[in-house]
């Protein structure tokens, strides 16, 4: 078991939840060149749950990485990735 923010924690989810999860990334998330400073992984992770399921910040993060996306700071809590303000997850954000 690894902590609720270790990105490791993403090999817990179910082959099933890790498909289902990096399918809604890959639809939701634009990727850019420049880091996107306004939303973190756990801001990020609650616009999926109200969707899917329930994740820790770690398997989002995780997540996040296999789908190919760069972190600004590895060593924070909260990641900020290369993720356009104009994609669709963060849009919704928006309505929550």
């Amino acid at each position: 078991m690894f902590d609720v923010n270790d990105p490791r924690a993403f090999d817990e989810l179910s082959k099933e939840e890790q498909a289902i999860l990096l399918s809604w990334i890959k639809r939701n998330f634009i990727m850019i060149e420049t880091f996107n400073v306004k939303h973190s992984s756990y801001d990020l992770k609650h616009v999926f749950e109200n969707e899917g399921f329930y994740i820790t910040n770690g398997q989002f993060k995780g997540a996040m990485l296999k789908a190919g996306f760069s972190v600004k700071d590895m060593k924070a809590d909260n990641w900020n990735f290369n993720i356009s303000q104009k994609s669709p997850g963060i849009q919704r954000m928006k309505l929550m």
